[in-house]
C-alpha cells in the first residue's frame, strides 16, 4: 500500500503522520485522542497536558492489553473449537463407515431372508403333498392308532388324569345291592 503523510492537530499542537491508512480513519483516531485527553483533565486535578496525555495513553493501552487478551481467548477457543470440529469430523466419518458396512450386510441379510422365505414355502409344499400321498396311502387302522395318540397327548397337555368312579350303592366283594350278605 502506498503510504502518505497526514497532518493532525491534538491540543492546539500539529502532528504529522505518516500512514498507509485513510485521512478519515487517521482523524479518526486523533479525534479518539482528542477525547480521552478531555476526560482526564475532567478528573478534577489541575494536570497538565502532558498529564492528561499520559493518562489517555495509558487507558489506551490498558484497553489494547484487554483487547489483545480478548482476542487471544478467542483465538484459543477458535483453536479448540476447529480441534473439536475435527474429532467430530473424523468420528463422523467412522460412523459413516460403519453405517454404509451395516447397510450393506442389512442388504446382504434381507436377500437372505427372501431366499430362505422361498425355500421354507416350497418344503411346505413339498412336505403337504408327501403328507397327502402318506395319508392316502394309510389303513384305517394306521390311521385310528395314530388319533389314539393325538389324543393321548393332547389329554397328558391338558392335565387330564383318569379317574374310576364308583357308585355308594355298588356291591364290593360280592355283596349285593340290597346290603344283604
Amino acid at each position: 500500500m502506498e503510504k502518505k503523510r497526514v497532518s493532525v492537530q491534538i491540543e492546539g499542537r500539529s502532528y504529522a503522520v505518516i500512514t498507509s491508512d485513510s485521512e478519515e480513519y487517521v482523524r479518526s483516531v486523533s479525534q479518539d485522542v482528542i477525547n480521552s485527553i478531555r476526560r482526564a483533565s475532567q478528573t478534577g486535578r489541575n494536570l497538565d497536558t502532558r498529564d492528561c496525555a499520559v493518562l489517555a495513553a495509558m487507558d489506551f493501552c490498558d484497553d489494547r492489553n484487554k483487547a489483545v487478551k480478548r482476542n487471544q481467548d478467542v483465538i484459543d477457543k477458535a483453536d479448540l473449537i476447529i480441534r473439536q470440529s475435527a474429532e467430530l469430523t473424523k468420528q463422523c466419518k467412522e460412523y459413516k463407515q460403519k453405517l454404509a458396512g451395516a447397510i450393506n450386510e442389512n442388504t446382504a441379510l434381507t436377500k437372505r431372508i427372501k431366499v430362505l422365505e422361498e425355500q421354507l414355502r416350497t418344503l411346505v409344499k413339498e412336505n403337504e403333498k408327501l403328507k397327502k400321498n402318506a395319508d392316502s396311502k394309510k389303513t384305517d387302522n394306521e390311521k385310528k392308532f395314530e388319533k389314539a395318540v393325538k389324543d393321548k397327548k393332547t389329554e397328558k397337555m391338558m392335565g387330564y388324569v383318569p379317574m374310576k368312579q364308583y357308585s355308594l350303592f355298588e356291591e364290593k366283594d360280592g355283596g349285593n345291592k340290597n346290603g344283604e350278605t
